[in-house]
């Protein structure tokens, strides 16, 4: 008696499933808007001068290859703002609309200065994927402050510029008098 069902390479059987999956479980309507990059002096007009930068932080060791860029308002607010270049050498920064009006996700005391940031260190490769400011109190004492991101939950994202595209996050230290 013949074959009635044909012989299927396992691993064509394997792709196909995936693909199957893959389409099945997407879902179009949770995709949003990428936001514009655009100059860093239009960003510095809207959210201050630019005071530090650092890698922008992730849980895993492949990082996102973008840069977080800090910037200090006139009222004291902290700014954590991804950071890019174009390829003519210009920076870049994302900030979508929605990020003004987003409430603060950390605070720092007036009387600290930032002098440098960095993925929180943890002693080994895979990160915390949350962000450290090193700051300098009025005294001249040295301290860590690890801080909070905070997340858009509408309107236009800013994605990494390096594979795989994933969501970039935000930071607004507010300043506590102490």
């Amino acid at each position: 008696m013949g074959r009635l069902i044909p012989k299927i390479n396992p691993l064509l059987h394997l792709a196909w499933i995936a693909l199957v999956l893959s389409t099945s479980c997407r879902s179009g309507g949770d995709r949003r808007p990428e936001a514009q990059r655009v100059p860093l002096a239009e960003i510095e007009k809207t959210f201050g001068r630019l005071i530090s930068v650092a890698n922008a932080p992730t849980p895993d060791q492949h990082g996102t290859g973008d840069m977080l860029g800090l910037f200090r308002a006139d009222d004291g607010t902290i700014w954590g703002i991804p950071l890019s270049a174009d390829d003519a050498g210009n920076l870049l920064a994302c900030a979508p609309p929605a990020l003004r009006d987003a409430p603060p996700s950390g605070a720092l005391d007036k009387s600290s200065e930032i002098i440098g940031a960095a993925n929180e260190p943890n002693g080994w490769r895979g990160g915390t994927g949350k962000l450290t400011l090193v700051l300098r109190d009025a005294q001249g004492a040295l301290r860590w402050q690890p801080v909070e991101p905070l997340e858009l939950k509408t309107g236009p994202v800013c994605m990494s510029q390096s594979p795989p595209a994933q969501p970039l996050k935000f930071y607004r230290l507010a300043r506590q008098s102490r």
